[in-house]
């Protein structure tokens, strides 16, 4: 099990398609979200950023379901919030929350996301209730048992947050339990890749 969220361009693939225009934006989305997964992955955060808001388009466009959004959503406002534009990925990231909440989809790794955007944006109050949410979201799936080394590292960034808000006997127990989770699977290791939040910030003359 993986507790971040893969990346779901292949989803792309049952994308509902009825012909005439919705085909044409299909193809679209489909082709931007390519791009900018090919970006994203090259470090290329700004052709991801454009790239993804097109395909965000498109999709909905195409007529997307709300799993497809989610994803949509997702990989938008984390791109966003890599180059600091910190308003508008909280935004998006809170609808593709909202969108997997409805299809019944990962809750958590949205929530996980705004942690970690709000930590690299010094905003530990914030970034520790979005990780308190995130961790009753992975409570819910179990993750201490399907997922521990991941999980420990999320309890792991949940007490650091604590203790930048001077919670230090909360973050004392938080990170006890991390430890402990840790403790039953010492060969397990974290895939959780994290976003580069706040590390290619735009300035006025590069938009």
């Amino acid at each position: 099990m993986k507790l971040v969220k893969c990346l779901a361009v292949a989803l792309l693939i049952a994308l509902p398609v009825t012909g005439g225009a919705n085909a044409i934006n299909t193809a679209n989305a489909r082709r931007h979200a390519n791009a900018a997964a090919a970006a994203s992955k090259a470090g290329d955060w700004a052709t991801a950023r454009t790239e993804w808001a097109q395909a965000l388009v498109n999709a909905q466009l195409a007529g997307a379901s709300s799993q497809h959004l989610a994803v949509f959503n997702y990989e938008y406002g984390r791109a966003l919030g890599v180059q600091c534009f910190w308003d508008q990925s909280e935004t998006y990231l809170l609808k593709a929350y909202e969108l997997d909440r409805q299809a019944g989809g990962p809750e958590h790794m949205s929530l996980v996301e705004l942690s970690r955007m709000k930590f690299n944006q010094k905003q530990y109050d914030r970034s520790a209730q979005y990780y308190r949410r995130a961790i009753e979201a992975l409570e819910q799936i179990n993750a201490s048992a399907k997922a521990p080394a991941e999980f420990s590292v999320i309890l792991d960034e949940y007490a650091e947050a604590l203790r930048r808000c001077g919670k230090d006997q909360d973050a004392d127990l938080v990170q006890a339990r991390a430890n402990e989770i840790r403790s039953r699977d010492p060969g397990g290791r974290s895939i959780t890749d994290r976003t580069p939040y706040g590390t290619q910030c735009v300035t006025k003359d590069s938009k």
